[in-house]
């Protein structure tokens, strides 16, 4: 539990060390024992971890969660007064772990909004009731249900009511103008933006809403209905807002755009820092007379600034809300939106009436129930068991089963607002605690015994549970991120059922184990497991298996020494060869071959006669005449005379000028 209990050194020999150690835990229910060792020279930190889950079994505890501590003193001491333990904290403080919420039975949550839980807390809380069979009381008021922002979380989604009007009370459409003023700053304007988008959040389709950037009257958003939230929150995000130096303008077209809508609720939210001095009351005066509400949220307004923009309230019979910090405006506007609308509070002297014979609230003398002054109006769900009704038929006290959790949902308060005959009645305590009894889960049945064996990536779980015929052992656990899983186990031996659970993830894992026969359970127990640290740093030795199966796949060998890495024989390689180019050139050399066997007629008779035209005999020699031998032998020696004679000498060039000279003269 985050808490040092000793340290101890010593000498850790190779195998296995057994070092006991007494942990004397406070209070029941789950308690993490972390055991880290710091060690010399060690090549991973990370495995040096250990981490387990112990549970104390003890009287019932139940965590109260309430707006500010000390608001619901009454409910505290009406459940202590009949043997339930409480733990009272607020939001902020709730167990961020599906570890630590399983340290309590049961959850109460007094009149909390869904803002001051966040996602990841009501998912804890859904995942916590479905898979493990912690109970849920939901207490009303004002900020709570629908009015709390409920519709669409997961703590609607296991509430026995829905977070929607009945559809004898559908609310009347409203029409809302937001006139918004600049931070002057880029974060500040952005928030106001966001808080612009929440109203938006708030509204359905049948409402109207515009949007004024404090231009001097002129809408970013004009007055439509809320057709396409997607479209309208895109403007809002692409408006700059403005400094104006009047809000005359800006009121004068809110006044001028809700008086021509028929809409039964016409509401300003105005937000400023109250510098623009003007006389405001005529105008606020008139809106109100046509029948709009204006209300006005100061952001860093002091002084005289401040007092005009609760003038401007005042006249406007609205609300006036003072805040310094940016980081507020977005609940604020969101809080006057849910005021504003009212539909969700039904208020007047109601007398609940018994809708059911479930054994809830046994004890409780209900014909001298007190009447009550108001309550928030849901609509049960089909699966649900109402027990109190209002007169109208409206659920006051409905319970159903969520998954292996048992959930509650008063939607009155228990605060005085609507209760304070409630709360001085003799029978309240029994009333309260009987509501939180019924959401308690069975206790741990020793009848069930588990144990757990992390290996890799999944852990191992053996059940040993009575011997019943037809019996059938299931697991709920919730992860660290807080999804569920299921897990049927089978049957290994009589009364041993056996399976295996991913956990993959690093952290705690909460367990529901239920034995059950004949569709009914028998036995239930609760506990854990924690996967301290990544699987791949508990194995850290050589898996011969895993490589041999990788070579085999690969058609290979485990090579035992470095050396053999290249001399492995590399394996032929069939390769595809293009031969489409030769293909081509056979095709033209055989297409005259191809042309001549069709063309040409062969008869075996014609053989002969080609064989002779295609030989050519060699030709005989035929001798010479003698005078034709004569005429060689006289021709040979006169070209052997001529050889021997001497050659004249060449003959100088003639002069080209006297050759022309004598032919002129012979003409």
């Amino acid at each position: 539990d985050r808490t040092l209990v000793n340290t101890v050194q010593i000498d850790l020999p190779a195998g296995e060390t057994i070092l006991k150690q007494t942990v004397t835990p406070a209070e029941p229910g789950f308690h993490a024992v972390r055991v880290v060792m710091d060690a010399v020279r060690d090549t991973y930190a990370e495995n040096n971890l250990g981490e387990a889950l112990i549970q104390v079994v003890g009287p019932p505890r139940v965590l109260l969660v309430e707006n500010t501590l000390g608001e619901a003193a009454s409910l505290e001491a009406a459940l202590r007064s009949t043997g339930i333990g409480t733990v009272s904290i607020t939001p902020e403080r709730l167990p961020r772990s599906a570890a630590d919420l399983a340290a309590y039975q049961a959850m109460v949550l007094v009149n909390i909004p869904a803002s001051s839980l966040g996602g990841d807390a009501m998912a804890l809380l859904q995942a916590s009731v479905r898979d493990l069979g912690t109970g849920l009381v939901v207490i009303g008021g004002a900020d709570s249900y629908g009015p709390g922002g409920y519709a669409g979380t997961p703590l609607e989604s296991a509430l026995p009511v829905q977070i929607q009007l009945p559809q004898d009370m559908q609310k009347p459409p409203v029409a809302v103008v937001l006139v918004l003023e600049s931070a002057e700053s880029g974060p500040g304007d952005q928030v106001v933006r966001g808080a612009a988008e929440a109203v938006v959040d708030q509204l359905t389709p049948r409402d109207k809403i515009a949007v004024s950037n404090g231009t001097m009257g002129s809408f970013v958003v004009p007055l439509g209905p809320l057709t396409d939230k997607a479209a309208v929150k895109r403007k809002i995000e692409a408006m700059n807002l403005g400094d104006p130096p009047t809000y005359t303008p800006d009121l004068n077209a809110a006044d001028q755009a809700l008086s021509h809508t028929t809409a039964a609720i016409k509401h300003v939210i105005f937000l400023g820092d109250g510098d623009a001095y003007d006389n405001y009351q005529p105008v606020v005066t008139a809106m109100h007379a046509h029948g709009i509400t204006v209300t006005t949220v100061a952001i860093g307004a002091t002084g005289a600034d401040a007092a005009l923009l609760q003038q401007m309230a005042g006249w406007g019979h609205g609300r006036f809300y003072q805040s310094n910090s940016l980081a507020d405006i977005p609940q604020i506007f969101i809080k006057e939106t849910r005021e504003a609308l009212k539909p969700w509070i039904v208020e007047g002297r109601i007398a609940p009436q018994l809708a059911s014979l479930a054994d809830v609230i046994p004890g409780v003398p209900l014909d001298s129930f007190p009447a009550l002054s108001g309550y928030v109006a849901t609509t049960p769900r089909a699966a649900a068991d109402v027990i109190l009704k209002s007169p109208q038929g409206d659920p006051l006290l409905a319970t159903w089963q969520y998954g292996l959790g048992r959930v509650m949902a008063w939607t009155s308060d228990a605060q005085g607002r609507w209760t304070a005959g409630l709360l001085q009645w003799p029978s309240a305590n029994r009333f309260f605690g009987d509501i939180v009894h019924a959401s308690l889960p069975q206790p741990g049945d020793p009848a069930l015994e588990v144990e757990t064996r992390v290996q890799g990536d999944h852990t191992h779980l053996l059940v040993t549970a009575p011997v019943t015929s037809g019996a059938t052992v299931t697991v709920s656990a919730v992860t660290p991120d807080l999804a569920d899983l299921g897990l049927t186990l089978s049957p290994t031996g009589p009364g041993r059922f056996e399976g295996d659970l991913p956990t993959d993830q690093v952290g705690s894992y909460l367990l529901h184990v239920a034995q059950s026969a004949g569709g009914v359970v028998r036995h239930t127990t609760t506990t854990g497991l924690v996967v301290p640290y990544s699987p791949e740093y508990r194995d850290l030795g050589t898996n011969s298996a895993t490589l041999k199966a990788i070579a085999q796949a690969g058609g290979g060998t485990v090579l035992t020494d470095l050396s053999q890495a290249f001399r492995v024989p590399v394996p032929s390689v069939k390769a595809a060869r293009p031969i489409g180019e030769i293909l081509l050139v056979l095709a033209i050399l055989l297409f005259p071959i191809d042309v001549a066997l069709r063309r040409l007629i062969f008869r075996l008779e014609d053989l002969p006669a080609w064989r002779t035209a295609l030989q050519r005999a060699p030709a005989a020699a035929v001798p010479a005449e003698a005078t034709v031998r004569r005429l060689r032998e006289r021709v040979e020696g006169v070209r052997a005379t001529r050889a021997a004679q001497p050659r004249p000498p060449k003959k100088p060039p003639e002069d080209p000028t006297g050759d022309l000279l004598a032919r002129r003269r012979r003409r």
